[in-house]
């Protein structure tokens, strides 16, 4: 394997530090947006309206299935424009920033990165990015739709009035997760076991591939 093959599977295998990127349409949610925003008070706004939705939809004693439906579509809309009112948000403080005589411009970051610590160790369940990559590998050029229809289903479970079916499906997401992970280890030991890659493996960098040195 050539350093740049390396380089571009540990893209793959590690978190991304690129750009955002853009919303389809302009208002749907993108998941890279989501994962950034999972612990901070934009995630639990989301949920805490859609929660409001979904109580309003009882409301109408409608079967499960069209409560679900509906607080999905509604869950997705919602989403999106929260992310987009939060980047207008973002960019709004990044420009105030660097006009700011106290933020020097060469001190202020080029383009909005997300930022996130390098992993440590080798992961036990599988990270958001090797779903990514997983699911590429599985579908091919029907990644998004497996994507789309996987996510639609696992929500749509959370509403069928049965328990049995509720933790069914957690225990079959437990299981899918520490089977990927398995496989993300596997593939990390195949290719950097060999090669000394102790950082490679915690998620940092290794200054021989950054570089792309023969060696």
């Amino acid at each position: 394997m050539t350093p740049r093959e390396t380089v571009d599977l540990l893209q793959r295998l590690t978190p991304s530090r690129g750009p955002l990127p853009p919303q389809r349409w302009g208002f749907l949610p993108t998941e890279q947006f989501w994962r950034l925003a999972a612990r901070t008070p934009i995630f639990f706004g989301l949920w805490f309206i859609a929660g409001f939705f979904y109580d309003w939809l009882c409301s109408f004693g409608l079967p499960w299935w069209q409560n679900g439906l509906g607080c999905l579509v509604f869950t997705a809309v919602w989403a999106g424009l929260v992310e987009r009112w939060s980047r207008q948000y973002f960019i709004r403080r990044r420009m105030r920033a660097l006009s700011s005589p106290e933020c020097p411009f060469e001190e202020a970051p080029s383009e909005l990165v997300p930022a996130q610590e390098p992993q440590r160790g080798l992961p036990i369940v599988a990270t958001s990015e090797f779903w990514d990559y997983a699911y590429e590998k599985l579908f091919g050029r029907g990644k998004t739709v497996a994507y789309v229809v996987f996510n639609a289903m696992f929500f749509m479970v959370a509403f069928f009035p049965s328990w049995q079916v509720l933790v069914g499906s957690f225990l079959v997401m437990v299981a899918m997760s520490l089977g990927l992970g398995w496989w993300q280890r596997r593939l990390i030991r195949s290719q950097f076991e060999g090669a000394q890659a102790g950082p490679v493996l915690a998620g940092s960098s290794m200054p021989g591939l950054q570089s792309g040195d023969d060696r």
